[in-house]
């Protein structure tokens, strides 16, 4: 027998004998001192007779039984528990990690999608990265090669790999083999430009367990907001305890904004001599101290620090990037003031149309920002309100943030403009395929006291969203979130049931699930009595079917050909596909003679598929109930695309798989979202 398990037997032992011995002392004394108010005398809890020796044929077994008493050592306590929302406030269960090892988190995390245009998508996404819950468990050692490897073959080598954003951006950093699952959580967050969400987390990280990797995302956090001082202060601190290059960075980028432009410089040449080769680092820092250099080959991103230099200076972002859509980059642009260049020979034309050109790009960037989650919808609300466009006119006057004389002497320039009250105008020959256009019609909107006047204005918007369906403007989830506020303020009436088709779609595309049922219930309250309620009820059919949970009864033919009715011909096959695989994949019945009118089309169809093994890894997990490797899967799945474009049968897919792990709600939001953005 072992030392410890002795001693463990003799201590049970000697407990079980104290014990007995309190209680037999106990009933001596109360039968010896029956009267009141004597004090007893000290009873001793040791047992009188020494220790005791137990027979040398019984083991601890005897005592406690086996496989009762285990012993473990206790895990590092670590902050990749913790999380803004649990299962009672839209988040997922504590165990959505369970039996998925780390190693395979390590893997794909760090690859799922930075813009993600799906509102439904997002939500996703934010149950996976917010949620409270057990982190995942590393693999034992003899089982991750093999494991990993077969599961996802091309993540081979990778998990070795990973760094930090701005290591990962710049290239200049050390690999950093194992960070936690929080710290990767937070870089994704970064990387959707969700800012908000990265702060929320890293305070509730206590100083102590604040990694150098968390250190990095704050400072960028600071700098995204504009928080210079707090960021070379950050780095001033860093400095003397670290040797990552990026303090560097951050110093030599407050040094130059104190003017600081020869300071600025030695510590760019110290960077380049301990090797640092960051061409969009030395190309920003150049352009802050007032020279012209050449975009860098190449560029496709800009990290958080870049974008702040470039801000500081008053320059417009390549064009490039803005393309690209960056999130961060795309909210930077729409929070900074107009960012355009004016030289001293430029004309007043010249002047004004570099002005025009800027004011576009701010707000068609707050636009995509908004689509991908990365800007509150009230900052474009704000920016489609801007004195600005006081008037149809560009109001020099408010152009704040401009460098001191530019705007001198430069005329009012006439912009299209709109009529004060809809009465003057036919909305349905009103184009609004320009920001300019789409801010003037918000305006008009917000301007409208007669609840019908209002839903004409806001059933323009959301129709020219439903048919350009996201490519040059606003989709109708992001025209859902622009409207929110009037559509949720408006009570669906019956005057207003013509309305009722178009505020469902805006309000259940934006996730406002509850406010955007109450106008289909409008629909269907008036589908009897009126024709135009009956139309708008037959075409948003298939999304209040999508919206219910699952339903005993099958639909019938005659609703489905209602259905069809409504539709154009020329996306009659595409609508009904999407239609029947979502109904399929919601556990509808759905049989051969429901796609009978789309058998002689073709055969096959060219569709972008994901890899296999993110194909069999959803299904695997989805299988065996996994649900935060389901969800992961998922949204690799779904890639960066619309759900406008994702096929139906990578859609239905992922909405099978959702539901095996009773994600219901969240399934359904998927195939709604993608009907209406399709233009149902």
């Amino acid at each position: 027998m072992s030392g410890f398990a002795r001693e463990l037997q003799r201590l049970i032992f000697l407990g079980t004998l104290g014990v007995s011995a309190i209680a037999n002392a106990q009933t001596q004394e109360d039968s010896k001192y029956s009267q009141p108010n004597l004090l007893m005398p000290p009873v001793s809890l040791v047992p009188q007779g020494g220790l005791i020796d137990l027979p040398s044929e019984r083991g601890s077994e005897d005592l406690v039984p086996a496989g009762e008493i285990a012993i473990r050592a206790l895990s590092a306590v670590t902050p990749d528990s913790l999380g803004l929302i649990d299962e009672l406030n839209g988040g997922f269960p504590v165990g959505m990690w369970s039996s998925t090892p780390k190693d395979l988190v390590d893997i794909l995390l760090p690859k799922l999608p930075a813009r993600v245009i799906s509102e439904a998508a997002r939500s996703l996404m934010s149950g996976l990265l917010l949620s409270v819950a057990r982190p995942p468990e590393p693999s034992q050692v003899d089982d991750v090669f093999v494991d990993m490897s077969a599961l996802v073959p091309s993540s081979t080598g990778l998990a070795a790999n990973m760094r930090t954003i701005d290591e990962m951006e710049s290239g200049d950093g050390q690999s950093i083999p194992d960070l936690g699952i929080l710290e990767r959580r937070v870089s994704q967050l970064a990387r959707m430009g969700d800012w908000k969400n990265v702060r929320a987390l890293i305070e509730l990280v206590p100083a102590v367990a604040i990694s150098e990797a968390m250190q990095v995302m704050r400072t960028d956090l600071v700098l995204v907001e504009g928080g210079l001082d707090v960021a070379c202060l950050d780095a001033s601190e860093q400095l003397s305890i670290s040797e990552n290059p990026y303090w560097q960075k951050v110093f030599a980028f407050c040094q130059l904004s104190d003017g600081n432009i020869a300071g600025a410089f030695l510590t760019i040449d110290l960077l380049r001599e301990i090797g640092i080769d960051d061409a969009a680092f030395f190309w920003a820092a150049e352009i802050m101290s007032g020279n012209r250099p050449i975009t860098p080959n190449g560029l496709r991103r800009l990290t958080p620090l870049q974008l702040a230099m470039l801000r500081s200076a008053g320059r417009p972002l390549p064009s490039q990037l803005v393309r690209n859509g960056d999130p961060t980059l795309l909210r930077v642009l729409a929070e900074a003031p107009p960012l355009y260049v004016v030289d001293d020979d430029d004309d007043e034309e010249v002047i004004e149309g570099r002005i025009r050109e800027a004011l576009n790009q701010r707000i068609s960037a707050a636009e995509s920002a908004l689509s991908v989650g990365a800007l509150e919808p009230e900052v474009l609300r704000a920016l489609y309100r801007d004195e600005i466009f006081k008037e149809d006119r560009l109001n020099v006057d408010a152009l704040s943030g401009y460098p001191p004389g530019i705007t001198d002497g430069l005329p009012e320039t006439e912009l299209p403009g709109m009529p004060d009250n809809t009465s003057d105008i036919d909305l349905n020959d009103l184009s609004i395929d320009t920001v300019l256009a789409r801010a003037r019609l918000f305006k008009l909107a917000e301007s409208q006291t007669i609840p019908t006047a209002r839903a004409e204005v806001i059933s323009r918007a959301i129709d020219f969203a439903r048919g350009d369906r996201g490519r040059n403007g606003p989709d109708v989830a992001s025209m859902g979130l622009i409207y929110a506020p009037l559509l949720k303020n408006m009570a669906p009436v019956g005057d207003l049931d013509w309305f009722s088709g178009n505020a469902a779609r805006a309000l259940l595309a934006a996730g406002e699930i509850e406010a955007g049922r109450r106008w289909l219930e409008l629909a269907q309250l008036y589908a009897r009595t009126s024709i135009e309620a009956a139309d708008v009820a037959a075409a948003i059919w298939p999304v209040e079917r999508q919206l219910e949970p699952t339903i005993m009864n099958r639909f019938t033919p005659l609703r489905f050909k209602r259905w069809e009715e409504t539709r154009p011909s020329g996306r009659l096959g595409v609508d009904t596909t999407l239609v029947l695989s979502t109904f399929a994949a919601l556990g509808e019945s759905v049989t051969n003679a429901d796609w009978f009118d789309l058998m002689d089309g073709k055969s096959k169809m060219t569709i972008d598929m994901p890899g296999p093994q993110i194909w069999n890894g959803m299904s695997d997990a989805a299988n065996n109930k996994r649900l935060g490797e389901t969800v992961l899967f998922a949204l690799l799945a779904l890639e960066e695309n619309r759900l406008s474009s994702v096929s139906p049968i990578v859609l239905s897919n992922v909405i099978d798989s959702l539901l095996k792990v009773g994600l219901e709600a969240q399934a359904r939001r998927l195939a709604i979202e993608a009907a209406i953005i399709q233009g149902l």
